[in-house]
């Protein structure tokens, strides 16, 4: 029987089945000998226990991709979650989240939520750094564009990603209210939201269309990025590569780069770029540690 992990606790899985039953699964204990480990999105094969109600997982499937952070498996799009308000993006991790998933050639949604907090000042500034990337940006406010936002889960294995309190809950909440999913407030002193998704879950929101809930996180590493491959991370790079002088152009210090240009003209973000420049440093950095 086939079916898919969508929690994981304390060694047992739920498995949502083909047929449209969640079973509690153990695993097969040859996976633990191998040190193979099941992550919420993988596409397993179980068999019955003798009670019908319990499982075993006696093959996970290949999986199409892997993020390490949330540790999830075959995720088809990434929706990437900040508001405009409450707390105030920070934009850095925002770039972080895009260049890890460009990285893993996942679909990028950018999502500003809490419209309703943000000035026009704020909301714009936003848009003139992310609506000259490729990515699909919108700004919304959950309680309000629940129709169009369930549009984008259709037919998608969608990870929710994005600091504590930027309304991730809220928004799936909004689409489905029988998820009950416990929301926060933002906490004043910190200027940031309390955790309230507490551990990795797939949530079916209709047949083939799935999220992941995932806890929240301010600190992303980028580390697992390869510095050849960084450059490829800033999607809105791509129509630049093949004018720049030097064909492993880094887009930092050589002359005759294209991507510069482009920036230079507001082709693309400066903003944008400033973080491209700090991440490179940041895995540069890395690995020199690394050779220590």
């Amino acid at each position: 029987m086939r079916g898919k992990i969508t929690k994981g606790i304390g060694g047992f899985y739920s498995v949502l089945t083909e047929e449209g039953a969640t079973l509690v699964c153990s695993v097969k204990g040859a996976f633990r000998k191998k040190n193979i480990t099941p992550y919420v999105g993988d596409n397993v094969v179980v068999k019955l226990e003798e009670d019908s109600m319990h499982g075993l997982v006696v093959e996970i499937e290949a999986r199409e991709n892997f993020l390490v952070r949330p540790p999830v498996a075959n995720v088809s799009q990434a929706m990437i979650v900040f508001a405009c308000e409450a707390p105030k993006p920070n934009l850095m991790v925002l770039d972080k989240l895009t260049a890890i998933c460009e990285n893993k050639d996942l679909n990028i949604i950018l999502c500003f939520n809490k419209t309703d907090l943000a000035d026009h000042r704020q909301i714009q500034t936003l848009k003139d750094i992310y609506e000259k990337t490729p990515y699909e940006t919108c700004f919304f406010s959950a309680q309000k564009d629940k129709l169009k936002l369930m549009e984008m889960f259709q037919h998608h294995t969608t990870v929710l990603a994005g600091p504590s309190g930027v309304g991730k809950s809220t928004i799936l909440n909004a689409i489905d209210p029988s998820l009950e999913l416990a929301t926060g407030e933002v906490s004043e002193k910190i200027g940031r939201g309390r955790h309230t998704t507490r551990h990795v879950e797939l949530l079916s929101l209709a047949p083939e269309s799935y999220v992941l809930d995932t806890p929240g996180f301010t600190a992303v590493d980028v580390t697992e990025i390869t510095l050849e491959d960084i450059r490829y991370a800033f999607a809105e790079f791509d129509a630049f590569y093949e004018e720049c002088k030097f064909t492993y152009c880094r887009h930092d210090s050589e002359p005759g780069c294209a991507v510069k240009e482009a920036v230079e003209k507001g082709v693309i973000s400066a903003k944008r770029y400033e973080n491209y420049l700090k991440i490179k440093d940041e895995i540069i950095q890395h690995d020199r540690e690394k050779k220590r």
